[in-house]
């Protein structure tokens, strides 16, 4: 650079207060070059450090200024410069350098990693003494180096201690983001992607090129095991944000639909003695790390294990998937009937008919610390934390969830399609056909739990639910469930709440038609291929008494016709008779109607 040394904090100010279309392609590339050479040779001042950084992360906000600051030797300067030695605005302005340019420039996330970054990156996330903000600048740069399978992504999860000490980073994180501390909320959030990035990357990995690809879900390696408290307690204790189904809690959800219920039903669960202690939690012995480099088993949503490797150095580059399209694909594919079991009669302290979640741990003691769940997995970990879970507060809190978020949009019978839907969620930036799937499928996987699936069902379905009128026109969650199995404009939140409703009535067709009516389940039973209407349930199925007199359309009362009084007799039927025909014949005479 050829500006002397007193010009240019001029120089850099004036970079960064300039409009976007200012600079040439030729002048951008040119100045991040010359910025990152000065600071290279150490021409710049300690003092006028953060400034250079700064302009140059102005210029790298172009895709032709990012692809200069991934060039090799300019990422391996910053990865230098992002260290703790640093002055923290000088570590600050690096990292952000290195977050822009790897955002707009996929092929310099391998070169990061190939000058360190992504181990650097790791290290200091892992270390305590690192503040929320530049934990949320770390976890950024690992989520997008790690969006595709690479050996980094296999070796970090094969590490044996990163992933518990990512774990207890979600601990601290739920703790500053209940206290409200600046960048708790962004730290958490991408956290969180990188988790998303390690549990669906990694089994693919170990499945290999060849193998059949997996749908998330159904593949699951015990490696993430620290992670399934963790996340269990942010999805029930991080505070709720406007709209209640935002960051981080969206992607806390996206993590949850990874982790099979039945195999860690202690901890989606947790039974109390009557202490008041939780059990089924206590810490295992720590497996022991390996160094030949093997690969893990990993294990299938039915605990089957599959041990498998990835070909010699390959790997295959795959983009974030979606999340509900999973879930909801293994939903379909692993769809069973189970055994019905008697559900007991709601009781007051339960749910109510007006959709307000269940209160199971309150009034229940005996019932929740009788409940004979088997323990953890071998390996499971126990972070220690003082915070105690009730048996059903999952259950509880994704009950509370989705009848808020229903509420919100759908207040009182609006119609599922209503314009006034989509106005208030497009002022709030919401895509409810993104935001509420997941939730909902996430819920449906819950219900694999038995006696999870009858605390939910005796939510939204009780065996005392008012029929007296159409099941579609009520207030509450209930009705605005059914009125979205019709839905246009929101197929995904429609085929996630037919899925759910269908799995609390047990997989099975005709239970699902006798609680909601035929009318309501048809269109949802066509799309799985049950073209007819299906038999009615045997007597006592599904653990509901339901009423004997239910309309098998409607899934309402059939109202009993108002009694008008004794028939006519014959001979008032005669004169009634002549009475019409003396009339009709007068409209005959006028020319205004023709006698029959």
């Amino acid at each position: 650079m050829e500006t002397a040394g007193p010009k240019r904090p001029t120089l850099f100010s004036s970079i960064i207060d300039a409009a976007p279309t200012s600079f040439s392609q030729q002048d951008r590339k040119g100045l991040v070059q010359n910025i990152l050479d000065d600071i290279s040779d150490g021409t710049i001042s300690k003092q006028d450090l953060s400034r250079a950084l700064l302009a140059v992360k102005t210029l790298a906000r172009h895709p032709d200024g990012s692809a200069v600051v991934v060039k090799q030797s300019n990422l391996k300067l910053l990865c230098k410069l992002a260290g703790p030695s640093n002055p923290s605005t000088v570590t600050n302005e690096a990292l952000r350098c290195v977050a822009n340019a790897l955002l707009l420039v996929e092929s310099g996330r391998d070169t990061w990693i190939e000058v360190g970054g992504g181990q650097m990156c790791l290290q200091r996330l892992q270390d305590p003494k690192t503040t929320e903000e530049f934990c949320f600048l770390h976890a950024r740069i690992l989520f997008l180096v790690t969006l595709k399978q690479c050996p980094f992504l296999k070796s970090t999860v094969e590490d044996g201690k990163t992933v518990e000490a990512i774990a207890e980073r979600c601990e601290t994180l739920i703790e500053a983001n209940v206290m409200g501390r600046p960048f708790a909320k962004d730290a958490l959030t991408d956290v969180l992607k990188f988790i998303f990035n390690l549990m669906l990357q990694y089994p693919r990995m170990l499945e290999g090129e060849g193998g059949e690809r997996k749908v998330m879900g159904e593949q699951w390696s015990l490696e993430f095991e620290p992670l399934v408290e963790p996340l269990v307690h942010m999805f029930v204790r991080l505070p709720l944000a406007s709209p209640p189904l935002s960051a981080p809690l969206t992607h806390v959800i996206h993590a949850l639909l990874n982790i099979p219920v039945p195999q860690y039903s202690s901890i989606w669960f947790p039974s109390t003695s009557p202490s008041g202690k939780q059990e089924g939690k206590s810490s295992k012995n720590k497996k022991p790390a390996r160094t030949d480099g093997s690969s893990t088993p990993t294990t299938s949503s039915n605990g089957s294990k599959d041990n498998g490797s990835t070909k010699d150095g390959k790997s295959t580059a795959s983009s974030l998937s979606d999340p509900f399209q999973r879930a909801m694909s293994l939903l379909s594919s692993q769809r069973k009937s189970s055994s019905r079991t008697d559900v007991p009669r709601r009781s007051t302290s339960s749910a109510s008919a007006s959709g307000s979640p269940p209160r199971s741990t309150e009034g229940s003691d005996a019932a929740s610390s009788s409940r004979g769940r088997s323990s953890s997995p071998a390996g499971s970990k126990s972070n220690n934390s003082s915070f105690t879970m009730s048996t059903f507060q999952m259950v509880t809190q994704a009950c509370s969830l989705l009848e808020n978020m229903l509420a919100k949009y759908w207040p009182g019978v609006v119609e599922a399609d209503a314009a006034s839907v989509r106005t208030a969620a497009t002022k709030e930036n919401l895509g409810l056909d993104e935001a509420l799937p997941p939730l909902v499928v996430l819920m449906a996987r819950m219900a694999e739990d038995a006696e999870a699936k009858t605390e939910m069902r005796k939510w939204i379905l009780p065996d005392d639910l008012d029929r007296s009128g159409s099941l579609e026109e009520r207030p509450d969650t209930l009705g605005r469930c059914i009125r979205l199995m019709t839905s246009v404009y929101f197929p995904r939140l429609k085929d996630a709440i037919g899925e759910w409703l269908y799995v609390l009535c047990d997989s099975d067709g005709a239970l699902l038609s006798a609680q909601i009516g035929y009318g309501n389940a048809a269109g949802y039973l066509f799309n799985k291929g049950i073209l007819s209407a299906p038999p009615p349930p045997a007597s006592g199925s599904g653990g509901a008494s339901l009423p004997d007199n239910i309309n098998p359309i409607t899934g309402a009362i059939n109202r009993v016709s108002e009694d008008t009084g004794p028939e006519m007799t014959e001979e008032e039927k005669e004169r009634e008779a002549e009475r019409l025909f003396v009339l009709f014949d007068r409209l005959e005479k006028t020319g205004m109607a023709q006698n029959p």
